[in-house]
Order: structure tokens, then C-alpha cells, then sequence
């Protein structure tokens, strides 16, 4: 009797499975990268849109009211006014124009934010509009909703001026020596004003005479990333090295301390020295991103554009100074 020989191998052999397993990694290995440069490309477009409707939104609050919002009210303009404490942001200040009215609302510019300018707490309402997708990590500091955007103040370090002072120096490109991280020392009332936003400020495009597409508005930071804080009595300086850690980088959109609503363009990009802020006055807050490479701006057009981590310091300080009359090189 014949035996049928068709029906004596039925399964794979050790050797044939491991080469499976093999080509099955590779595969793997080869579409990975692939899969998730095309995710990181998806969350890059839709930081890109975010950034595209704040300028909408910023160019729509300018026509209704002649101007920009302000960076962050600080200072008592006078008797009835707003709480020289309320810190209110420029975010806040443009939620009708991205579609947030009910939010605005429900706000209190006038109080002071210790004493109850928030009593509905919006301060905790999450923003879509106002997060980076790249950029998820969770906030360090509880009860309040985070922001990966922030606005550009210029070159200079003065975030708030001293009240009842006067310029006592000149601020700009030589205001801070980069040798040893010593601070600029100039006084102003309003913070340094060379850039699109500053505290207590309300800047109009006929004040921005470098061009529109010339001139930052706004980029990107990272949630909760490491910033040095130096106290009243640490040395006047912040070389990445002193002061006390904190997580709190753009841990609000909506109140406009120090480490939440400005950038400066005293450092390129993603630098790779820690940010720092001393006594809530001065500031050296680079733009930050997960994109790699680099980070987004809203140039003041409205327009949005790609800024490398190795854009020469001189053309990234003059894209964050409204009124300079440098000219502006390719970036």
C-alpha cells in the first residue's frame, strides 16, 4: 500500500517560525518611525491651527478695540480701576473672540485676585485651543488649566517696572551680559514694551513699525518645565545655576504671573539653560516646544511660521522687537 507523503507535514518548523518573528520585527521596526512622525506631524498641524486662530482672534479684538489686549494687567491705572493685583492675562482678555464668551462671563477684571476676581473658577476650565498636542503633560500646579502659548515681551528682562519710577537705563540688545547671566537693571513702569506684548500695555499695529510679518506675537512653551526662582535676596543673576526649582511654567492661561504668560528672546529656541525668574520682576524665559528642532510663532500678521533651535540669536531677537528698524534676515 502506497503512503501518502502530502499529508506528513502539517506545522512550521522552529527555524521557519523564528524567521517569521524576524520579518515581523522588521516590519515593525521599519513602519514604527513612520507611524510616529506621522502622528508628530498631525499634532504639529493642529498646534500650527491653534496658533492661527489666536492670531484671528487677536487681530478681531484689535478691530473692536483699537488695539491689543495687554500681556497682563498689573498696576492700578487709577481710582475705580482694576486691582493693581488682578493679573488678569492677554488670553483672558481675547475668550470672546475664541468663542469662550460664556467663560469671559463668568469673570471679574475689576477684583482683585486674592479677594474673588475669579469666583466661578475658570481659572480650572481646560482650553483645547490653548494646549499644544505635543506638548500633555499635566499641570504642577492644582486647580488651575495650563497653556503651551505665550507672548513675546522683546529682548529684555524687566517684566514689571517699579511704581512711580522712570527709564534709568537703556534696555536692548546690551542689557544683559551673556558671560556671567548678570541682569539688566533698567526701570520701567510697564515692564520693557520692545516687544508685541508687555504688562499694562496696550500695543497697536501702527506701533509695531518693524512690519507685521516681521514681528513675533506669540510662541511656545512646555508645561510644567524646570524654572529657577531667585527671591528678593539671592544675587542679582540667574546663570542656570542658582535659585530654587520650580514646575510651573505655563501653568495658567488665565493668571499672569511671571512664569505663565511671557517669553523673551534673550535665548534662542528650546535653550538649553533652565528659564528662570527673579522676584517675580525679571525674566529669562525661552520659547519651548516638542516639535522637534525648534518651536511655532505667530508672527503678528496673523501668519505662522516654523522657527529653528539654531536660528542666529541676533535675527531671533530682532523677530521679538516690534520697533528696532533692524533689518530682518531669512530664518
Amino acid at each position: 500500500m502506497l503512503k501518502n507523503h502530502r499529508s506528513q507535514r502539517l506545522a512550521f518548523t522552529l527555524i521557519e517560525l523564528l524567521v517569521v518573528i524576524a520579518i515581523i520585527a522588521i516590519l515593525v521596526a521599519l513602519l514604527l518611525p513612520a507611524v510616529q512622525q506621522a502622528r508628530e506631524a498631525a499634532r504639529r498641524s493642529s498646534c500650527k491651527n491653534n496658533l492661527k486662530q489666536l492670531g484671528l482672534a487677536l487681530h478681531n479684538y484689535h478691530d473692536i478695540n483699537g488695539c491689543l489686549p495687554i500681556g497682563c494687567l498689573f498696576r492700578d491705572r487709577g481710582a475705580g480701576g482694576p486691582s493693581a493685583s488682578n493679573q488678569s492675562t492677554w488670553m483672558a482678555r481675547i475668550l470672546p473672540q475664541m468663542e469662550q464668551s460664556a467663560l469671559y462671563d463668568r469673570m471679574d477684571f475689576i477684583r482683585d485676585k486674592v479677594t474673588g476676581w475669579d469666583p466661578n473658577n475658570v481659572r480650572a476650565e481646560v482650553i483645547p485651543g490653548y494646549r499644544c498636542p505635543s506638548d500633555p503633560k499635566s499641570n504642577a500646579v492644582s486647580g488651575f488649566a495650563p497653556t503651551s502659548y505665550v507672548a513675546c515681551i522683546g529682548d529684555s528682562y524687566r517684566l514689571y517696572g517699579d511704581g512711580g519710577s522712570t527709564a534709568s537705563a537703556a534696555q536692548g540688545h546690551g542689557s544683559y551680559i551673556v558671560g556671567n547671566g548678570t541682569w539688566a537693571r533698567a526701570v520701567l513702569n510697564n515692564g520693557n514694551e520692545e516687544g508685541v506684548f508687555a504688562t499694562n500695555s496696550h500695543c497697536k499695529f501702527r506701533d509695531i513699525t518693524d512690519g507685521l510679518s516681521n514681528t513675533m506675537a506669540v510662541s511656545e512653551c512646555l508645561v510644567g518645565s524646570e524654572i529657577k526662582a531667585l527671591s528678593a535676596g539671592d544675587a542679582n543673576n540667574c546663570d542656570g545655576n542658582a535659585g530654587t526649582n520650580n514646575n510651573n511654567r505655563g501653568y495658567s492661561w488665565m493668571y499672569g504671573y511671571t512664569s505663565t504668560w511671557p517669553f523673551t528672546t534673550t535665548r534662542t529656541p528650546n535653550a538649553r539653560s533652565a528659564d528662570c525668574e527673579r522676584f517675580a520682576v525679571y525674566v529669562n524665559m525661552a520659547a519651548r516646544s516638542q516639535h522637534k528642532g525648534g518651536v511655532q510663532i505667530l508672527l503678528s500678521d496673523g501668519s505662522v511660521r516654523f522657527a529653528s533651535e539654531n536660528i542666529n540669536l541676533a535675527t531671533w531677537r530682532n523677530l521679538g522687537q516690534r520697533n528696532d528698524g533692524n533689518v530682518m534676515g531669512e530664518f
